[in-house]
């Protein structure tokens, strides 16, 4: 599942960076609001899932998008 997230992670990335489950999203990856939002729709259509506002506040790194989607 997180050979996914990293997928498309690298495809949403500009930045030439070393992606794990300690990747920060916006720190790491460096993404735009935007960018995040687009990011997290291709998460959700990827593992048909839909990640709530306050979902969305707890996540800071892809080790944490795998655990929600765990969770899910």
């Amino acid at each position: 599942m997180l050979e996914k997230i990293i997928e498309i992670a690298k495809m949403s990335c500009q930045e030439n960076i070393e992606f794990d489950r300690e990747t920060s999203v916006m720190a790491d990856m460096e993404l735009s609001s935007l960018e995040f939002f687009q990011f997290i729709c291709q998460i959700e259509d990827a593992f048909g899932i839909r990640i709530s506002e306050r979902e969305l506040n707890q996540i800071d790194t892809l080790g944490d998008i795998e655990d929600l989607i765990l969770s899910k």
